[in-house]
């Protein structure tokens, strides 16, 4: 009987071992290395943008063309839980970190702008005086002040500068950014031409490539005078969305003409309609023909921002009509580009690695929480804060004015004037957290000693907070505002905390070797990198942290 029961469990496993290999073949599916990488960050494009509107976009497939959004959600890894691992949730940091792998702690962008205390000002993300701007009249940029690399520049080393890299977006530090130290070309809006410029880091040759410069010959914001953005959809579509206060029923849902009070209004306003978000996806697909993108055996990469949805969103509201008009037109607009990749990537798109994702969330107006839905609520004054702290500090050491600078969520003193009256900076620290906090809206404050020792409180998301801590560019003092509350005296709305409505963003990738489905681990924009360096076989960024997306690849 033993002798028997011993030969049946052995068959049992040999039959189970000659399935094991069969079940896996059945699962596998070719892990080539992409022709063409395409990443594009939506900026403030929250994650519930995806479900909220999803009945109004393009449906995944018709009449043999794609979809937008929805094509991508059925083929693609959806993470319905990736946030921003970082703090400030800003354009700056968050595109760092998209294709670096990489936080504020180890890239170097602690900010859109921070207080450089050796020059004694502010700094903004991608200033570089050392060169020039080419083709318009903006500040000189490059990505000296990125301290790591980006899956562009690694692809770049590993196949000996014969890949190419292309990024495009109206914001010069989301483009630069994206693509990091050894990109083709990269190009931005310049408000005040209108043209689409590039810095002398990227052109030595000081001329923009010629593709760039015929599209700028073309004049196309001035031929958008006189023209309006209006709703896309009939008015019954937009009934879950709050329309802004003075609204009257039976007008318009919205009507936004073009400022033409001066050419510089027009181009600057162009950034903040439809008509931007039309002109920015034609560039894009100009690129993609006149760079001959994705079209030989070493792979591309493509990096997109769209700045139009920030802008708007910045204006409107979440909640708001504009901002669903806006999701809804680049859903049609994604669509299209994806077509024109599909035709004409060899092989089409599944050839191509996509990547779709965010670079920061949003708040709410926070009028519209207060008074409309009841939720507590302020904006809270950089000027309160200021006084809190200087009045702490005087009472203590004497009169005088101790902070030198409030960058986003970075708060500096005056070291010097410290030293001056023999005070400890860790002490300083401590006291000006402390008189923060006193400041309504304010609901944490730590100080930079506290940050350097490790010895903040066990809340998980204050690992945002050691994520974003550099030493020699943070401030002595990171604020953060209470949920729903926000650090603007002004109108709109913003981002910049730890808060879901501001980290939780979307993430979905495509691309060979990937299994679609709804993957619900909590992920951050950092495993994006490792993720396509594993794509594309080369290593990972300098810098990275993130993890690969594992579970959404197939063996």
């Amino acid at each position: 009987m033993e002798t028997m029961l011993t030969s049946r469990i052995a068959f049992l496993a040999l039959a189970c071992a000659a399935v094991v290999p069969q079940a896996a073949a059945s699962t596998a599916k070719p892990k080539g290395v992409p022709k063409l990488v395409l990443t594009i960050s939506i900026d403030q494009f929250r994650a519930d943008y995806l479900n909220r509107f999803r009945s109004f976009y393009l449906p995944a497939r018709q009449n043999g063309k794609l979809g937008g959004f929805n094509y991508l959600l059925e083929n693609s890894a959806n993470y319905t839980d990736a946030h921003i691992s970082h703090v400030p949730t800003a354009t700056g940091p968050g595109h760092a970190s998209i294709m670096t792998g990489s936080t504020p702690a180890t890239n170097g962008i602690v900010g859109n702008d921070w207080y450089d205390r050796k020059q004694g000002k502010a700094v903004y993300c991608v200033d570089d005086p050392s060169v020039e701007t080419i083709g318009g009249t903006s500040k000189p940029m490059s990505p000296r002040n990125l301290k790591v690399t980006t899956i562009s520049d690694e692809l770049e080393m590993a196949t000996n500068g014969r890949s190419k890299t292309v990024s495009i977006s109206f914001k010069d530090r989301a483009s630069i950014l994206l693509a990091g130290h050894s990109a083709d070309t990269v190009i931005w809006y310049d408000n005040g031409t209108g043209n689409w410029v590039t810095s002398s880091f990227y052109a030595p040759s000081k001329k923009l490539p010629d593709w760039v410069a015929k599209i700028n010959d073309k004049k196309v914001p001035d031929s958008l005078n006189g023209q309006s953005w209006t709703p896309l959809l009939a008015d019954d579509a937009y009934k879950s969305t709050r329309p802004m206060p003075g609204a009257k029923a039976g007008q318009p849902i919205f009507t936004h003409k073009l400022d033409s009070s001066s050419k510089k209004a027009l181009y600057k306003s162009l950034t903040v309609a439809s008509q931007g978000q039309e002109f920015m996806f034609s560039v894009v697909k100009e690129a993609l023909k006149a760079e001959q993108l994705g079209q030989d055996e070493v792979p591309d990469v493509l990096t997109v921002n769209l700045a139009t949805n920030d802008y708007i969103g910045h204006v409107y509201g979440p909640n708001s009509p504009e901002v669903m008009d806006i999701s809804v037109r680049t859903d049609r607009l994604l669509s299209d580009l994806l077509n024109t990749v599909d035709k004409s990537v060899p092989g089409g798109i599944d050839n191509v690695a996509i990547v779709i994702t965010a670079d920061h969330g949003v708040l709410p107006i926070v009028e519209e929480e207060t008074e409309t839905y009841r939720i507590p609520a302020v904006r809270v004054s950089s000027d309160a804060i200021k006084k809190a702290i200087n009045a702490s500090l005087s009472k203590a050491h004497g009169d005088d004015n101790y902070v030198l600078a409030i960058e986003e969520e970075n708060l500096y003193l005056d070291r010097a004037l410290l030293a001056q009256k023999n005070v400890l900076l860790v002490a300083a620290q401590k006291e000006a957290a402390d008189a923060a906090m006193e400041v309504e809206g304010i609901q944490s404050a730590f100080s930079a000693s506290q940050i350097a020792r490790g010895e903040l409180p066990r809340w998980d998301w204050l690992n945002a907070v050691s994520r974003s801590y550099f030493p020699t560019l943070s401030g002595d003092v990171f604020l953060f505002t209470a949920p729903g509350s926000i650090a603007d005296e002004g109108t709109g709305t913003g981002h910049g905390s730890p808060w879901a409505y501001d980290s939780h963003i979307p993430l979905l990738v495509k691309g060979p070797g990937v299994r679609p489905g709804i993957y619900s681990r909590r992920v951050g924009t950092v495993d994006i990198a490792p993720t396509l360096a594993q794509f594309l076989r080369i290593e990972q960024p300098s810098g990275c942290m993130g993890e690969v997306l594992r579970e959404a690849l197939y063996k």
